[in-house]
């Protein structure tokens, strides 16, 4: 007679740090075996030697799950759910986790003396949980290995994985919990403990058989401070409610409710609020390709439009960066094909063997009129200039549109519409790119604070900006999905007006090709609201994968690697710079010092010039452009010097972003 099915009681996933894809030193890895451990083809010997993903409803996925909701249960629910242990199932691994097992066959195609583990039929354990944020190096190997790991995402609401007692997160904690001297304590029977299989020890005690099907037992994680000598964890024993009376519970989420966004004040926040419209803002650097000489250089954006004509849907006017003894005229830009943000590619090596022999030299620091004089050899002046002070740009910050000054505990604070972070404009209410948690992570910002000790501070000449530091305030959000058994009836997923039209804009093209590809539905799951981080802790702007990542999005799709796995630079990326403020200039055009020519004048909203293909004139405050010829150099054929081959349909790396 057939038995009845048992009716298992889910358990959720609440939160993950697990990843797809991970950067490793620049380098994007896939968070899980490598296409060449996936390989099944047999060897000369035909013997094959591969991994394989282990899909959920196959019986070690849930043996897997079912061990770690009776665990999840019996560690958190207490004795009180004792009758339910045993009926738990995690409902999946958290987002990012992946079960994979390891096969291995004899010449003949079978598989090695069956030694039944989870389902499994190979005579060792050979089933690997990937997608630890620290790369495929790092995989758990059984349900108890991963439980502490487990336990703390479903406890430890700081996400600091310092108080994690995995044996990743903690690998001295083991060592820490053997006993200074044998003890030989008197175990008796634990039902919980059935299932468990204990190795014998001198330290230990062997336990009597128990009857098979119960969960294993594995060890509270203690919370420990983030610094200073990891606290040891109690002996290994079955865990017990603190209190019979309070036992301790499983916490449902909490519903966030995403913070509001700020009121857009000007045309230029309006367009670039919007889906689709200009790549590149007014004050940036930007690459952007020179038909003259069919190279790609580095420039200034002083303006854009939308041409009357309609000869193109956008223009803009950059002016090439350079030396201070080269003014080059300013060139018209019609396509976003032929402007990249600074941040998609990184900066070549300079022309000049003295710039290379001594690469910590700034754009300042140059001799520009011995460099082309030829006192320190051949090389060309334009193409250095323009890289050294980009990075000099990328070291900067400067807050623009001041909203209101208070003073709060005797510090000025003062809150802004925006900021020019490095080569970016980044606005109120706009989503960018995070160094924190899995540093794929995005935020929405809706508050910019400058704090300043009221007055300049001594050996101080900017007086308009005193000492101060930039913070921002915002929600964060992490990249998701959901299961799609069918396509034609998809998932609820958390929808609000809060989140960005961008942001909505884009990840509906994407689940235009996720869902019949993966059958997995992707949206942006708000996991912090008013979140308060210096801007040190920004990596840039965000850009959509429907704008400038099309080629490598469709790849990853195509190649089963997720659908948020392209790679940017990071501010502070090309100087070393790294995870820093930088230096606060007063207003944007200082911060290019002579890097453009005098007088320069940004141009600010979307008015059309009279003669578009011309440089402004002097009623803009006596704007100076073209005034100097360019030298004889000046080909900027800056595609000799780095390569750029492919870039459109490969040439940036990918992988890193979201999971949460």
């Amino acid at each position: 007679m057939a038995q009845p099915l048992t009716q298992f009681l889910p358990i959720f996933a609440c939160k993950s740090d697990g990843q797809d894809v991970v950067n490793q030193k620049g380098t994007v890895l896939r968070n899980g075996p490598t296409q060449e451990q996936l390989d099944r083809t047999p060897n000369e010997q035909g013997q094959s030697d591969y991994y394989r993903l282990i899909e959920k409803d196959e019986p070690k996925h849930v043996d897997w799950r079912k061990k770690l909701g009776g665990m999840l249960l019996r560690e958190i629910g207490g004795k009180q759910h004792e009758d339910k242990w045993q009926q738990c199932i995690l409902w999946d691994f958290p987002e990012g986790y992946r079960l994979y097992e390891h096969i291995k066959s004899k010449a003949n195609g079978e598989t090695k003396p069956v030694k039944n583990h989870s389902g499994g039929g190979h005579d060792r354990q050979d089933a690997y949980l990937y997608g630890y944020p620290k790369g495929p190096k790092k995989r758990f190997r059984s349900p108890v290995e991963f439980f502490p790991h487990l336990l703390w995402l479903s406890t430890d609401e700081s996400s600091d994985h310092q108080n994690c007692t995995c044996r990743i997160c903690c690998p001295m904690q083991l060592e820490s919990e053997k006993p200074a001297l044998p003890l030989k304590p008197e175990i008796r029977p634990d039902p919980a403990m059935a299932g468990l299989k204990k190795e014998n020890s001198p330290n230990t005690t062997v336990q009597a058989p128990t009857p098979v099907g119960r969960n294993p037992s594995a060890q509270v994680p203690v919370r420990r401070p983030s610094t200073g000598t990891p606290a040891q964890s109690p002996s290994v024993k079955p865990a017990t409610p603190s209190s019979a009376a309070n036992p301790q519970r499983i916490k449902p989420p909490a519903i966030l409710e995403p913070t509001p966004l700020p009121q857009l004040r000007s045309v230029d926040q309006q367009v670039d609020h919007q889906y689709g419209k200009f790549l590149a803002r007014t004050g940036e650097v930007v690459w952007f390709f020179r038909p003259k000489t069919e190279a790609w250089g580095l420039g200034l954006v002083i303006r854009r439009w939308v041409p009357k004509d309609r000869s193109s849907d956008r223009a803009y006017l950059v002016q090439p960066l350079s030396h201070p003894y080269n003014s080059p005229t300013a060139e018209l830009v019609t396509s976003d094909q032929n402007l990249k943000p600074w941040l998609a590619w990184s900066a070549p090596s300079c022309t000049y063997p003295y710039l290379q022999q001594n690469p910590t030299l700034s754009y300042d620091q140059v001799d520009w009129r011995a460099l082309l004089s030829g006192q320190f050899g051949q090389g060309i002046a334009d193409v250095d200039a323009s890289i050294l002070a980009a990075k000099a740009i990328d070291t900067t910050f400067t807050p623009f549109e001041l909203l209101k000054t208070t003073i709060n505990t005797g510090m000025e604070e003062r809150r802004w519409n925006g900021v020019y972070l490095g080569a970016e404009k980044i606005w109120r209410g706009e989503p960018v790119r995070l160094r924190i948690g899995s540093g794929n992570d995005l935020m929405v910002i809706t508050d910019i604070i400058e704090r300043a000790v009221p007055g300049p501070p001594p050996n101080q000449t900017n007086s308009a900006h005193p000492l101060s530091k930039i913070l921002v305030l915002g929600d964060i959000y992490t990249y998701a999905t959901l299961p799609v058994p069918d396509p034609n009836s998809l998932p609820q997923v958390p929808s609000s007006s809060n989140i960005p039209i961008r942001m909505r804009e884009d990840m509906r093209w994407r689940n235009r090709a996720l869902v019949p590809a993966t059958r997995t539905l992707a949206y942006w799951k708000l996991i912090a609201t008013s979140q308060k981080l210096e801007i040190s802790e920004i990596k840039g702007r965000w850009y959509e994968s429907s704008v400038l990542f099309v080629d490598f999005f469709t790849k990853a799709v195509k190649n089963n690697e997720g659908g948020n796995g392209v790679w940017m630079n990071s501010r502070g990326d090309a100087t070393g710079l790294g995870k820093a403020a930088g230096v606060l200039q007063p207003d944007r055009i200082s911060a290019f010092r002579t890097a453009v020519p005098k007088g320069l004048h940004l141009v600010e909203g979307l008015d059309v010039p009279d003669e578009p293909s011309k440089p402004p004139t002097s009623e803009m405050q006596s704007l100076e452009l073209g005034i100097g010829a360019a030298s004889g150099d000046s080909g900027f054929a800056l595609d000799d010097f780095m390569n750029l081959d492919g870039m459109d349909d490969g040439g940036i790396a990918f992988g890193d972003d979201f999971t949460f």
